[in-house]
């Protein structure tokens, strides 16, 4: 119950931050008929966040991402890198787990007009390679699993060049499920 409250805290903390700058900017917008749509290297960002995973104790994860453009129109396509390991000890016991995750999200965007603030619902699939060892037990062992997940969050592009998010992700993964509440920011090439 108290993992789960502080989850719950983290992700308000995330989304107020991203609420925190938010009021209406005047910005640049495309004339109608004009199309931001297209794919290729729109920006790069890093990401941080808190990991509860399944038969692991909660802890700390961190990655890279891509912003790879839009495939339509609000339309997001986001590959990524993630890294997290927990262990716990217990006398001469001890259990670590790790996961490296190789994946990519296709994100939908809900724009509000007059805002920087962009709400988003999306999902994604993923390879993780999963790590565990425990002491004494048996030998270390090494899977690597396919994944899917779905998340929600909200984006400030806080300026022209510079967005930050938060976002709550809740992985797949046989007998390796995950709740990730993350957040992180995005450099965007301006060419």
């Amino acid at each position: 119950m108290i993992r789960h409250s502080i989850c719950i805290t983290a992700l308000l903390a995330a989304v107020g931050i991203c609420f925190a700058g938010s009021p209406a900017v005047a910005q640049t917008q495309s004339a109608p008929g004009q199309s931001d749509v297209g794919l290729g290297l729109k920006g790069i960002g890093a990401r941080l966040g808190y990991v509860d995973a399944e038969d692991a104790s909660g802890t700390a994860a961190f990655g890279v991402h891509v912003d790879a453009g839009t495939i339509v129109r609000n339309v997001h396509v986001t590959p990524y890198f993630e890294y997290w390991s927990a262990g716990a000890s217990v006398g001469t016991a001890s259990v670590e787990s790790s996961d490296l995750t190789i994946a990519t999200d296709v994100n939908l965007d809900f724009p509000m007009q007059g805002s920087r603030m962009t709400p988003y619902l999306g999902g994604g699939l993923g390879l993780h390679f999963l790590s565990f060892d425990s002491t004494p037990g048996p030998s270390p062992g090494n899977e690597t699993k396919f994944g899917f997940n779905i998340q929600g969050g909200v984006r400030n592009q806080v300026m022209p060049n510079i967005s930050i998010f938060g976002e709550a992700r809740y992985a797949f993964v046989t007998d390796a499920n995950q709740l990730k509440l993350m957040g992180g920011f995005t450099y965007l090439f301006m060419y």
